[in-house]
This record gives C-alpha cells, structure tokens and sequence, in this order.
C-alpha cells in the first residue's frame, strides 16, 4: 500500500470515528408520505406480456397442442418428437430435454433454435403459430470450477534440516531454543492438519 492510500486511511478513520452519523429528521417519514422511492430503473429489452398466458387459456387454445420436433446437430446427438401443450414455455420445453436426455445437466446448457434464430426461456409455444414444428437444439458443456492445486506434500522434496538448525544456532544465542524451535518446525511440517500446528 502506498504512502497516499495510508495517509487517506487514517484519515477517513480518524474522521469518521469524531461522530457518529444520524439521521436528518427528513429521512424519517411515515409510509403515506413518501412521494419518491428513488431512481427509475431501465425499461426491459423485450416486452413481457403476462397476461398472454391467460388470454390464450381463456380464449380455449390452452387444450391445443403442438408437435415438436427436437434434434441435436452436435454431440450429444439425440432426436426426441413429442406433443407439448401451447400454453407451455420453451423453458418447460428445456425442462423435458434434461429429464430425457442422460447427458444434460442443467437447463442452462440448452439452446433452442427455431430457423436459426434462438427462442428465450419465457416464449409461449403458441407465440410459434403453428401445429408442428421443428427446432434445433444445441447443448454446450458444463462450466466446472478449475480444480484446486493441491499443496505440495513433504514427501515430494527434501528438507534442509541441518541447514535450518545450522542457521538457527547462528541466530539464537540459547542452543536449547533453537532446538526446540527447530523440534517445532519438525512437528509443524508433518503435521497433517492445521489444528497439529498449535
């Protein structure tokens, strides 16, 4: 850490620990009069519909079905042709695919693609309009963790040990401490948990 960085550190602790910090009257309010809750967040990319679900149901198209074709171009190459309720989701669509298919894990390794264009989790079959169709699927790999390196044990190299009590001797002036600190040092690189260190 540089000079600047400890001396803006010091400061800012030294500054805020002079007073603690309150509340102006203002912030406490009661619920009805609070006019503002804050910034306005960003509209969404696409328009949500949420009563489209309910307006096809309502209007009898939720007993339609449609026949879905679904095949893999990659590995792991599959092929599956089931009939789906209009009112159902690529989602659920996704969903079927890992119950069926061994080698999918999560949903988030499917793509659906109908004509090359890929269909988001939350569009509704009968947003196809069509009885029938065909889509691609496309499964990526699982991201896994990279795996941890392990510590290297002692058995892999040797210790210096007559280097380290030659070095110990030098710095300590009372021989009878540095042979035990070097006893320690011992117990220490052998032990096989940290809890063995104490």
């Amino acid at each position: 850490m540089s000079t600047p960085e400890k001396e803006f550190i010091t400061k800012f602790i030294s500054l805020a620990s002079l007073k603690t910090s309150e509340l102006s009257a203002e912030s406490k309010k009661p619920l009805h009069d609070v006019t503002n809750l804050g910034v306005a967040l960003p509209a969404l990319r696409y328009k949500y519909d949420h009563k489209r679900a309910k307006r096809s149901a309502l209007s009898g198209s939720a007993s339609a079905t449609i026949e879905l074709r679904l095949k893999s171009i990659r590995a792991p190459k599959f092929s599956y042709s089931r009939e789906f309720s209009t009112s159902q989701t690529i989602y659920q669509v996704k969903q079927y695919l890992v119950e069926a298919e061994e080698s999918i894990v999560d949903s988030s390794q499917i793509k659906v693609l109908l004509k090359g264009k890929v269909l988001h989790e939350n569009v509704l079959l009968s947003d196809l309009r069509t009885t029938e169709a065909d889509l691609v699927v496309m499964v990526s790999k699982l991201d896994t963790p990279a795996p941890i390196p392990q510590p290297a044990r002692a058995d892999t190299f040797q210790v210096p040990w007559t280097k380290i009590q030659a070095l110990l001797q030098g710095e300590v002036a009372d021989p009878k401490d540095a042979s035990t600190m070097l006893e320690r040092l011992k117990q220490g690189w052998h032990a096989t948990e940290p809890s063995d260190l104490d």
